[in-house]
């Protein structure tokens, strides 16, 4: 195929997703890709200079595309005529770029994972139930599954906790299915539910998305005739979330956005700066004993592991000054957990070849803030008087130890967490729950290392 016939294919080509095939004369398929923008990528293949495409199109005498109505259905035709035809050059031009699968694990509660290499599982002595692929786009792939695990919930924790993990706030896990001791039913979910979600995703991702709609329309007919009408408006929003992923064409793109969602914190907050930097910290301990605590660092609401701090705590007993707090404006001492946060806190902003924050989040009440306005302020006033304090926010949690409300400096009353959007309330949970994941991992390993 010259560049006078593929210049007229990408000229008549619609610039809307879909997969496209290369045949040569036999009419036997060379290469099937899939595209955001059907033009723009025929397009490409005008400038290219990889030897491997252009030996594919010297071989090429046909052109032709299927249009899908979203960027997610071109991914997962692509993998489905990939996989029943095997075109040559698929298998060639992927030598050094191997495809993804998406693997299904056989144990109580399946996790899903994407790999290269299915097989490998059973070398890490992980029991796989099944595999779907292969997937050209990893990027994309990931994308899909985060779009389909906000309508089909599945838990992707490593361990197990006594207390419902932060995806489970943000309705991306069952929560029952990583805790140490689920009850038998938890706000109405079961594993039933969560065997389906995981069925689900499975049938989405290999093409069974017109079957799998018609089942949950007869299920939420059959709970609406039973007077489940809970179940029933359930499956009828699972339904119309589902559809409306296959029919809008940008759905990878807008989810992108999404993500990358501008913070209304600043003006939420009255506060001029912009937040940008966000540092969180956590103490981890039992009864005082082996005391460890975390900084955690987020810039423009991604981690940022390279300022990630573990802190040893030194003054561990209780009889010494540096593990109680006077706060003389309110004539109070604290100790435990408020002494440790002293001390983190000291020991971080003697730092000052790290870059400071804009937000400070801790996790506590009052007397969590107390000392952290404190110890910062001291800092602040004294050996950093170029820079600017820090807002500081702690997050306090109910009994069940879930995030309720924050304290804010400067602010008498506490805020709801049902005040902010849910982009912001999701972010200062997920910060939170990482400094306690990263606290809590460094405690376990110096425990280990006690008790060898």
């Amino acid at each position: 195929m010259n560049q006078a016939v593929l210049k007229k294919h990408a000229s008549t080509f619609p610039k809307i997703p879909g997969v496209y095939i290369f045949k040569n004369s036999n009419n036997k398929l060379l290469y099937i890709g899939k595209a955001a923008s059907l033009k723009s990528r025929i397009s490409s293949y005008l400038k290219t200079n990889d030897f491997r495409i252009k030996k594919m199109l010297e071989l090429a005498r046909s052109l032709g595309f299927i249009s899908t109505p979203s960027e997610i259905e071109a991914l997962i035709l692509e993998s489905q005529l990939i996989k029943k035809f095997q075109p040559a050059f698929n298998i060639t031009l992927r030598d050094d770029k191997q495809y993804f699968y998406v693997v299904f694990t056989k144990e109580k509660f399946p996790k899903i994972f994407i790999s290269h290499q299915p097989h490998i599982f059973k070398y890490l002595n992980i029991e796989v139930s099944d595999s779907v692929g292969p997937f050209t786009d990893g990027g994309a792939l990931k994308t899909a599954l985060r779009v389909l695990r906000s309508i089909f919930p599945y838990c992707t924790c490593k361990q197990t906790h006594h207390n419902f993990c932060l995806n489970y706030h943000i309705d991306k896990c069952l929560g029952f299915c990583c805790l140490k001791k689920p009850s038998p039913e938890t706000q109405g979910r079961t594993l039933d539910s969560y065997l389906k979600n995981i069925e689900a995703i499975k049938d989405i991702l290999s093409g069974k998305k017109s079957s799998l709609i018609k089942k949950l329309e007869k299920e939420m007919r059959k709970s609406a005739q039973n007077g489940n009408l809970e179940k029933a408006i359930e499956l009828r929003k699972k339904i119309s979330n589902l559809k409306r992923i296959f029919e809008n064409a940008k759905i990878i793109k807008s989810f992108k956005i999404l993500e990358a969602h501008h913070s209304d914190l600043e003006s939420l907050l009255k506060i001029q700066k912009p937040i940008t930097r966000i540092e969180g910290y956590d103490v981890s301990n039992i009864q005082g004993a082996h005391a460890v605590g975390s900084m955690v660092t987020f810039v423009h609401g991604q981690p940022d592991k390279n300022f990630y701090r573990k802190f040893k705590i030194k003054k561990t007993n209780k009889k010494e000054e540096g593990d109680l707090f006077h706060d003389r404006s309110k004539n109070t001492t604290y100790g435990g957990d408020t002494g440790m946060l002293k001390e983190i806190l000291e020991r971080r902003f003697k730092h000052e070849e790290w870059p400071f924050p804009d937000l400070v989040l801790i996790d506590g009440g009052k007397a969590q803030l107390n000392v952290a306005r404190s110890v910062i302020s001291n800092y602040y006033t004294t050996l950093l008087k170029k820079q600017r304090a820090p807002l500081l926010i702690a997050l306090a949690k109910n009994k069940k130890h879930v995030g309720e409300k924050i304290f804010i400096s400067g602010r008498k009353n506490p805020l709801p967490l049902t005040k902010l959007s849910s982009s912001d309330r999701n972010l200062l949970l997920h910060i939170d729950s990482e400094a306690h994941r990263f606290a809590i991992g460094y405690y376990r390993r110096l425990h280990r290392k006690l008790f060898k």
